[in-house]
């Protein structure tokens, strides 16, 4: 080495593990923002859990998964487990909740609902079908079965809770069946302990995925599903957050090799 040159300073650790460490930063807060966006959109996570306990009361965790409509104040919750579909429907009313899903038509026609309500100690359960696009009828009356395999209620003075189980696909013509894919879900509550009663504006729609817990909610008015939809609501998202991260490490890596490159001075 020439007299009055410097020697060039070394990282004890390898260049490629410099751009690791100095990425990883980056792609954790990537993440947790992408988190963020995932409940600010509603997405709720499927956790393993045991099958609820039809006994009119949701506890805490008992559902696999669950969603708070905020527009309208009512809780939907849901499991499901073999080839059933366990659901737990909480709403700030003693009149009837209503949940259903599926509609062909305009509104609500061609959709399968569930419609309850409880007076007394007694709850009354119905397996309903949209025959238009502001009517429904029971399925028994129009032919074909009601399918509510097991059901459950409690009221108190300000809220209603009904639980019931049903199969994932019944068979019944006027029922749509559980697959997966995202599903137009339509909840609803009234203040008339019986199944006529207008619900007014307690009504919204919010589009589920119940197989991968997943759920956002679109507003007043129902679409029919798409024939064609893909059966992970989630891959969009996933895709975008992947291809962020990426970004990130690319860039990064670009910058820190670059400078790497400035570092160097020929030795005189």
């Amino acid at each position: 080495m020439s007299r009055g040159a410097h020697p060039r300073s070394r990282s004890p650790l390898p260049r490629a593990v410099r751009v690791v460490a100095a990425t990883a930063p980056l792609v954790f807060w990537a993440v947790i923002a992408s988190a963020g966006m995932l409940a600010a959109w509603g997405l709720t996570a499927t956790a393993a859990a045991p099958a609820p306990v039809i006994d009119g009361k949701i506890a805490e965790g008992e559902y696999a998964s669950h969603y708070v409509a905020r527009s309208i104040g009512m809780e939907l919750h849901w499991t499901i487990e073999g080839d059933s579909i366990y659901i737990g429907l909480r709403a700030p009313t003693t009149g009837w909740l209503a949940v259903g899903w599926d509609p062909s038509g305009p509104i609500m026609q061609g959709e399968d609902i569930l419609i309850g309500y409880i007076r007394g100690r007694e709850l009354f359960l119905q397996d309903y079908f949209a025959n238009s696009s502001v009517t429904h009828a029971n399925d028994v009356s129009l032919g074909g079965r009601d399918d509510v395999l097991e059901s459950s209620g409690s009221e108190d003075e300000q809220f209603t809770t009904i639980e019931f189980r049903r199969k994932l696909d019944t068979g019944d013509r006027f029922d749509r069946p559980i697959t997966p894919g995202t599903h137009t879900v339509q909840l609803a509550y009234a203040p008339g302990d019986d199944f006529v009663t207008y619900h007014g504006e307690k009504r919204t729609v919010v589009r589920i995925d119940f197989l991968a817990g997943a759920a956002q909610e679109a507003g007043l008015f129902a679409r029919p599903r798409s024939l064609g939809e893909g059966s992970d609501p989630l891959g969009p998202w996933l895709l975008t957050v992947a291809t962020g991260v990426l970004a990130i490490v690319v860039l990064t890596a670009a910058c820190l090799l670059w400078h790497g490159r400035g570092e160097r001075r020929p030795l005189r």
